[in-house]
């Protein structure tokens, strides 16, 4: 998982502050044993090819992956065109409804509104 989140974070050519930092809270809460967060670390270097890391993910898990896929494009305070490109090709190959790529975006930005202070619905 964290692997697509990698891809999804380097999209637009640069891995900044925060998204580095929200994929590490994202292995903290996983629990990652520090070798393997290590090994993602240098990941930030050279992404790994994105759909590769999704195929061997479950189904049963792929709108999980894209909220946090979406969350992770946002952190820095934009999507660029590159993330929300990827997210929309995620989306296709999971074979989920592109409508539903709407519903997380606006998700995101209830949630990043709401832990800001500002208002929003975090749901």
């Amino acid at each position: 998982m964290l692997e697509v989140l990698i891809a999804v974070a380097a999209a637009d050519g640069a891995v900044v502050a925060e998204e580095a930092a929200c994929l590490e809270a994202i292995m903290g809460a996983a629990m990652l044993h520090p070798e393997a967060r290590n090994a993602l670390r240098n990941q930030l270097l050279e992404p790994p090819v994105w759909a590769g890391a999704l195929a061997s993910i479950a189904p049963e898990h792929h709108v999980l992956l894209l909220h946090l896929a979406a969350y992770v494009a946002a952190v820095d305070g934009a999507y660029d065109d590159d993330e929300v490109a990827l997210l929309k090709s995620m989306c296709a190959e999971a074979g989920l409804e592109p409508s539903l790529l709407n519903a997380i975006f606006q998700w995101v930005e209830d949630g990043l509104m709401w832990a800001a202070g500002v208002g929003g619905q975090a749901s």
